[in-house]
């Protein structure tokens, strides 16, 4: 493991208006391991901090550069924390290097590659460079992959490890039947080169490294060859272009190399231009996606959107398919003509097509091939209420995705334009892990999520992922600025902390994730923990007989309906913990679903869920009404409409009942299984049906005794489900 890291500061974050830059620091985890920081830089009075600790200058080696000597500490354990730099202003920070070395003996003196060479016996720009063939791969497609290394005109001396990364979520490398999946080989004409291990990476939890042995090195500007064969890709569109293994997600390409030169194995990056990049692009357009709102009041401007994409939801550069189509809208018996797509696109994947005015009803749109009248698409179901309706509007987001600013893929505006345009949401979030971004990122995050909140068009809140102790917890505003709290950092690192600081404030929700991850539920707080997300990439949570229970289970393990039996009171939601920036509507591959890793991820095998909120207005503060007042609920991705009452209480709420009267009225995005009924965490009532809208009118036969809940849990015939909010109800 290399424990010496150089972090340089060109890299740091800036805000305008703020006198700190910042960055994320990492270093492996050791307890009492004694570190010594160094800083070279031109400032002449820089200020350091890693979270709470000041390091004063020691010692300053004047020359040019001017190295600092800013002492040893054994505080720093290891993991992540907050890099804080003030007076290096941003030009200074272009020619400023913090250096974290375990060898405290060491005196630095030089530049930063005769550094590099004190600290790991090799600089970076010494440790060669690779190519890969093929470098441009289509999603969720096999191949091959062949990465050849060219040592620099130093060579490598005998002794030497050359290490290729492979992503876990791909094929398992192997050396036993290298034409088989995962099959490795290595070869040279130059010098002897054979595979000294393949394992798991002590640096990243998401890679295989595959380490090659030089016995006798390689003489200078020589080379040898790695092939790899993998069966699973990422399914989602992406380049990969890090090179150096900063963090545990840095995205590094397949077969990225790190060079070695002794048996320390301190494995050095190549220089980011020397090293290769690999991009996954999206297939041809195979797949037509229709969207209509979800609930609406007769008299408003509706549209039907169409969005065109590869097999894996992905929104193909190769224009759209099924080009020749014409569009039906059907409710009410009726059959509405809208005629093509033609003169209707607003980008070369998607169309619009405005509905006419709409009689209340349900409705649903359909693509048919305009050769064969084949239906090529269905949309999801759109109820139509009647203008003088008192019930409240449907509308659909999502509100759990990640992106590049932490362990995800793509830019966060990126993820709000996909969600938006690609995604056909009303609503969004980002909710990426606190502890993974700084504070002048925070800052500008929260500029962007703001710029995409358009109230009437498009709401977006403010929220993260709280990371501690006692795992996480997606915590979310209706203002435009936030509180951050990180769970990686000590002080913070007790959800209870947090829950003390947003105790009965009505301007902030929160709540956990795929809680059969594990999840420390014994400190709830009622007053801001207002619901739970149900189901999301790594499954459904609600108990762990449901076939897409998490699989991954910890000891702190606990289902939904185990949280409700407690005693708290909660809304679901549906998310995603989608890391590729395509919140709400993730690449998927419905043929092996629950087969295949989605994401970076090996156990995120599903696709993104979806959440329904019931909103008195289309904005932010009613979003957030809508969560805390458990307005919600949850499907794994399928818009099904559904409501749901028991003794006229409705969905979320809590009253006095005489007897228990549970009524509900669905609309599948396909042919239904069956309807659910869920009293106190066990189905007390099934309702088989093989129609697309169902209505249900049960009374429970057992009398009411103490407090009890209900919910409606929906499965449609093709493996999708929905959950309603739960109901409490008492003996009158």
């Amino acid at each position: 493991m290399r424990h010496d890291r150089i972090f340089p500061l060109a890299d740091a974050a800036s805000y305008p208006g703020s006198l700190t830059l910042d960055m994320v620091f990492f270093v492996p985890k050791t307890e009492g391991l004694p570190r010594r920081l160094w800083l070279m830089t031109p400032a002449e009075r820089p200020k350091v901090a890693i979270d709470d600790e000041v390091f004063e200058p020691r010692a300053v080696y004047e020359g040019s550069p001017c190295w600092i000597d800013l002492g040893v500490t054994e505080r720093l354990s290891g993991g992540f924390g907050q890099l804080r730099i003030e007076g290096i202003s941003p030009a200074e920070a272009e020619e400023s290097f913090l250096v974290v070395t375990a060898q405290v003996e060491k005196v630095l003196h030089g530049g930063i590659e005769k550094v590099e060479r004190q600290l790991w016996g090799i600089a970076r720009r010494d440790a060669g460079r690779t190519t890969i063939t093929p470098s441009r791969v289509t999603v969720g497609e096999p191949v091959c992959f062949t990465v050849r290394y060219e040592v620099s005109d130093k060579g490598l001396p005998p002794g030497s490890y050359v290490r290729f990364a492979v992503p876990l979520a791909f094929s398992t490398p192997q050396a036993k039947d290298p034409d088989g999946p995962g099959g490795v080989r290595c070869w040279s004409s130059d010098a002897p080169v054979s595979i000294f291990s393949i394992e798991r990476s002590e640096e990243s939890h998401e890679t295989v490294d595959i380490v090659c042995f030089l016995e006798e090195g390689l003489p200078p500007l020589s080379s040898f060859s790695l092939s790899y064969r993998t069966e699973r890709t990422y399914l989602f569109p992406c380049r990969f272009h890090q090179i150096e293994r900063r963090y545990w997600y840095s995205k590094l390409p397949p077969l990225a190399a790190a060079v070695a030169v002794d048996d320390r194995m301190l494995f050095v990056p190549l220089q980011e231009e020397a090293g290769h990049q690999v991009e996954f692009v999206a297939g041809r357009a195979e797949r037509l996606h229709l969207f209509l709102p979800g609930r609406r009041k007769a008299g408003g401007r509706f549209l039907l959107r169409g969005v065109f994409t590869d097999r894996y939801r992905n929104v193909s550069p190769t224009g759209p398919v099924h080009a020749r189509v014409h569009l039906v809208l059907v409710g009410n018996r009726k059959e509405i003509d809208l005629g093509t797509p033609e003169r209707r696109f607003v980008a070369g994947h998607r169309f619009e097509v405005p509905l006419p005015e709409l009689p209340p009803g349900v409705y649903r749109a359909f693509a048919r091939d305009a050769d064969t009248s084949e239906i090529v698409a269905e949309s999801n179901p759109f109820k139509v209420l009647p203008e003088e309706s008192e019930e409240l509007v449907l509308y659909w987001g999502e509100i759990h995705g990640h992106c590049e600013m932490s362990d995800g893929s793509g830019s966060l505006y990126e993820m709000y334009r996909h969600a938006k345009e690609e995604g056909c949401l009303d609503f969004a979030a980002s909710a990426d892990h606190a502890c993974y971004f700084t504070d002048n990122q925070w800052l500008w995050m929260q500029d962007v999520t703001n710029f995409w909140n358009r109230p009437g068009e498009f709401v977006t809140l403010i929220g993260y992922e709280w990371s501690g102790k006692q795992v996480d917890r997606n915590i979310y505003t209706y203002r435009d600025r936030l509180e951050l709290f990180r769970g990686m950092y000590a002080p913070t690192s007790s959800i209870d902390v947090v829950w003390r600081h947003f105790r009965d404030r009505e301007d902030v929700v929160a709540g956990p994730h795929h809680t059969l991850h594990g999840v420390a539920w014994e400190h709830h707080e009622p007053t801001v923990e207002r619901f739970a997300e149900i189901y999301s990439m790594w499954g459904a949570s609600d108990s762990p007989e449901n076939p897409l229970a998490v699989v991954r289970r910890t000891e702190r393990s606990i289902s939904v309906n185990e949280i409700l039996n407690s005693g708290a009171k909660l809304g679901f939601t549906g998310g995603g913990d989608c890391h590729e920036g395509h919140c709400g509507f993730s690449s998927e591959d419905p043929k092996r679903q629950g087969k295949v890793p989605h994401g970076f991820a090996t156990v995120v095998p599903y696709r993104c869920g979806m959440t329904a909120a019931f909103m008195e207005s289309f904005d932010r503060h009613s979003l957030i009404r809508a969560l805390r007042e458990r307005k919600t609920y949850a499907t794994t991705g399928a818009r099904i409409l559904l409501s749901f009452s028991v003794s006229g209480i409705s969905m979320g709420d809590e009253g006095e009942v005489e007897s228990a009267i549970i009524e509900a009225s669905v609309h599948g995005c396909g042919q239904l299984e069956a309807l659910e009924v869920v009293k106190n965490g066990r189905v007390v009532h099934r309702l088989e049906s093989s129609e697309r809208d169902v209505s249900l009118r049960w009374r429970d036969p057992e009398p009411l005794t103490g407090e009890n809940w209900y919910y409606l849990k929906v499965l449609q015939a093709d493996g999708q489900m929905a959950w309603s909010s739960p109901i409490w109800v008492r003996r009158l």
